[in-house]
């Protein structure tokens, strides 16, 4: 029984591994065209160029008035934590952003969440998929 939970385990991770290459490829796109990643920190925002994103990326924790730095973007792509201090911060930003005119994402962010299931609940654990990510399209 180990033996096909690691197998298991194994597909599972291969999976999500790609699916966070052609993520992070998209990310990138959308970055090019004027899209900006709104993140909850410092170690979301290495964990994100860990994976390869080199887009805009603005830190909530970073600086108070993030809103504001957000002011000529495109769209905000919000991906805050997969959890429920994270769902309640997304909802908050993204009703803040909408009401101040921008526009919002949280599609990419229920996409991680589904493809995640559950393995991860935090953008800085994304850190750990950073050695698969090396052909990334920029």
């Amino acid at each position: 029984m180990q033996v096909e939970d690691r197998k298991t385990s194994e597909r599972k991770f291969a999976e999500f591994a790609e699916f966070l290459k052609e993520f992070v490829t998209e990310l990138n796109r959308l970055g090019a065209d004027g899209w900006v990643v709104l993140v909850e920190g410092a170690r979301d925002v290495r964990a994100m160029r860990g994976v390869g994103y080199r887009g805009r990326i603005v830190s909530i924790a970073a600086a108070k008035g993030s809103e504001s730095r957000l002011a000529n973007s495109k769209t905000v792509v919000i991906m805050t934590d997969l959890d429920r201090e994270g769902r309640r911060l997304a909802a908050r930003y993204a009703k803040a952003l909408t009401h101040r005119g921008l526009a919002v994402s949280l599609d990419q962010r229920r996409r991680l969440l589904a493809a995640s299931r559950g393995v991860f609940r935090h953008i800085e654990n994304l850190k750990r998929f950073s050695y698969l990510m090396a052909d990334v399209e920029i």
